[in-house]
């Protein structure tokens, strides 16, 4: 009777990244250091190549044991891999570039990138710029396009370090020009996100990511301005200036929001407003939606 090959690897894969991204979530570890998995892709081959190996030299339970013994050191080493070293790679390159306003009343900011580490801020200081980038990155050169008739502006980093190697690092630091509304999206892999927009009109707000960590500080609103989170497994803050409207919603699997200090827990779906959000003509619209997300909204961001 001819026996079926069975792999324990891509089950304790499923296993290892869904601990990761619980502890990420639990903020026990930085998002970013799960994008060190990445750079165990040749244990894929090895492991299950040993696993073949020890299957066609064993029968039984022996090959069973021997294959399961082979997987548990790998993953361990996996773990203690992405768990205890450095979080990024030292060094890498720097890129500073700008665009200007021109004739512009608008503006989005689109950023497109795997793990990264980003930071988004409103200034008035930036003169005649649109905006102000600082990269610090490994792998392919970022691309930065500003679209100068619609404003918008496109950043991204495409894998051109090879066809298995994919960027180790992207650090971007992105200043904003106040005197014109803004939209903004950031998709991304396992991220780390700062945006500090209270001096900033912003129109509206979509975050995509894995495993992500966001803290967001608001201005006054204008109008509904919608702020959307999408992730697998997300830790949000949203600080907005005392007195200012909010609603949140949060889907997902497990939901934890912690509303103006009042707690709500659920599988599944958990709502939270303030008293004068129906009424109210300028107001935050929050929604996050993950298989496992912390939520925090607060009034702790400052007044003009």
């Amino acid at each position: 009777m001819q026996t079926r090959y069975r792999s324990f690897f891509w089950p304790a894969v499923l296993i290892l990244v869904g601990v990761f991204a619980l502890l990420i979530n639990a903020r026990v570890i930085p998002a970013e250091r799960l994008e060190r998995l990445l750079d165990l892709w040749p244990l894929i081959l090895i492991v299950i190549g040993l696993e073949i190996v020890v299957r066609r030299a064993f029968h039984g339970a022996a090959a069973e044991l021997a294959a399961v013994l082979i997987v548990l050191v790998a993953i361990g080493g996996a773990a203690a891999y992405v768990a205890l070293g450095p979080a990024t790679m030292a060094g890498g390159q720097t890129l500073d570039t700008s665009g200007k306003v021109g004739s512009l009343n608008h503006a989005a900011a689109h950023i497109e990138v795997g793990a990264a580490n980003i930071t988004v801020q409103g200034s008035t200081d930036l003169g005649d710029d649109l905006f102000r980038a600082h990269f610090n990155y490994s792998g392919g050169k970022p691309e930065v396009k500003l679209d100068t008739s619609t404003g918008e502006l496109v950043i991204s980093q495409g894998n051109t370090s090879g066809f298995f190697f994919p960027s180790r690092r992207f650090v971007l630091n992105l200043q904003l020009n106040s005197t014109i509304p803004w939209t903004i999206a950031i998709d991304g892999g396992a991220s780390t996100d700062t945006l500090n927009l209270t001096s900033v009109h912003v129109t509206s707000i979509e975050l995509n990511a894995g495993a992500s960590r966001e803290d967001i500080t608001l201005g006054v609103p204008s109008g509904t301005v919608p702020i959307t989170v999408n992730g697998g497994a997300a830790t949000v803050n949203v600080h907005r200036p005392k007195g200012v409207a909010v609603s949140a919603t949060v889907s997902g699997g497990a939901a934890n929001l912690t509303f103006d200090g009042r707690q709500s827990h659920a599988i599944g779906t958990v709502t939270a407003k303030t008293s004068d959000y129906d009424s109210a003509s300028d107001r935050y619209q929050i929604q996050v939606s993950g298989g496992a997300s912390n939520v925090t909204v607060d009034a702790t961001a400052p007044s003009d």
